[in-house]
């Protein structure tokens, strides 16, 4: 924790020698001017403080501000081509936290931590070939290759209707948002397998 000038200040005079040219007082009375002298360094001092504790948000970049641009740049350009100058602060943070950390995998809980770094809830659907002696009725019949297919559910992030009072023409009837996850998802899928997004 930073200390103010005063505390800094106070710890530089304890730490100067004692005698009679380097004079202290008594707290309740005025800093004399060897005391005094120490006020500038004692400033300086207490803010690099609070500048090296500031900087300990600026390490993560789920909390950094100062040198978010800085983890955007070392990442480089977005290979699902989004763009940081069109996100807000903190999807810039999650965006950038995601591709820091991405270590890559193939399980069905690293696409779920994958999509939450992401602020994004997911589930996830394998299918597994049909065997006679493990169906049961009305069971689906999946066959070779489908067990290479896989299924993410996720929920839209928004839809816009068309009203008859309120669209013009030209307007699309209906408009859905989709979650840009879907690219990192893509991406780091393994390569023998295809993904299929289902919006609840």
């Amino acid at each position: 924790m930073s200390r103010t000038p005063d505390q800094v200040q106070d710890g530089i005079v304890a730490l100067a020698p004692r005698g009679w040219v380097w004079p202290h007082v008594a707290d309740n009375a005025d800093e004399s001017l060897f005391e005094a002298l120490f006020r500038p360094l004692a400033k300086g001092l207490a803010d690099i403080e609070a500048t090296a504790e500031a900087m300990l948000e600026e390490i993560d970049p789920r909390t950094a501000t100062l040198l978010l641009p800085d983890f955007e740049r070392v990442l480089g350009p977005d290979p699902c081509g989004r763009d940081p100058s069109t996100m807000s602060l903190e999807q810039r943070r999650q965006l950038a936290h995601q591709r820091w950390t991405a270590r890559g995998g193939a399980s069905r809980a690293y696409f779920i931590a994958l999509a939450a770094k992401r602020g994004v809830t997911i589930t996830i659907f394998e299918n597994r070939v049909s065997m006679a002696d493990a169906a049961v009725a009305g069971d689906e019949l999946i066959e070779s290759p489908e067990q290479f297919v896989w299924t993410v559910n996720l929920a839209l992030l928004g839809e816009t209707i068309a009203k008859v009072d309120d669209a013009q023409c030209g307007d699309l009837l209906l408009d859905i948002i989709l979650s840009d996850v879907e690219c990192d998802i893509r991406r780091a899928k393994p390569a023998h397998t295809e993904v299929a997004f289902n919006y609840i």
